[in-house]
């Protein structure tokens, strides 16, 4: 196989064999360019760009010319890396509740789904944590209380070891 010619076919590079049968039937080991070229394979063109800062180059396709085929680039932004779950102080969130009137609600609620056992036991609220989900997206939802209402106060409470 020569990597160096191809033909596209069906979106995908069909790489040149190392012989080739020409039309007269004399097969031809290691053709030359010209050979290649007059057989109909065209000259495959393979430069990757430099990926910019913060991207990584990926294969995007591949684009055919009258003389090549030439591959497609993209650049596709870096995954960012995960982060931890915030943990949050129980205490901290409360204070924040309560300065913000919102306490009373939250309790409420609380108690209406017959978590309270979960609240007093609970040290502190991770926020990957399932049933804290589920307590953010209500109190926002009963308080009317934004993303960036939420996150204010939450930015607020989180909890750090000494």
């Amino acid at each position: 196989m020569n990597r160096n010619y191809g033909k596209l076919v069906g979106g995908e590079v069909e790489y040149a064999p190392a012989k080739i049968t020409l039309d007269d039937g004399t097969v031809v080991s290691n053709p030359s360019a010209e050979t290649y070229l007059a057989a109909g394979w065209k000259r495959i063109v393979d430069e990757p760009p430099k990926a910019e800062d913060g991207c990584t180059v990926e294969v995007s396709g591949w684009e055919e010319t009258a003389d090549s085929i030439v591959r497609i680039y993209k650049q596709v932004p870096d995954e960012p890396q995960p982060t931890r779950a915030r943990v949050f102080s129980k205490l901290k969130l409360v204070a924040a509740l309560k300065a913000a009137d919102k306490w009373v609600l939250v309790k409420t609620w609380i108690e209406e789904r017959g978590w309270w056992d979960y609240y007093l036991a609970a040290q502190n609220f991770r926020e990957d944590n399932e049933m804290f989900g589920e307590a953010i997206a209500a109190v926002k939802r009963y308080a009317g209380m934004s993303d960036e209402d939420a996150e204010a106060i939450l930015k607020n409470c989180i909890w750090e070891e000494d």
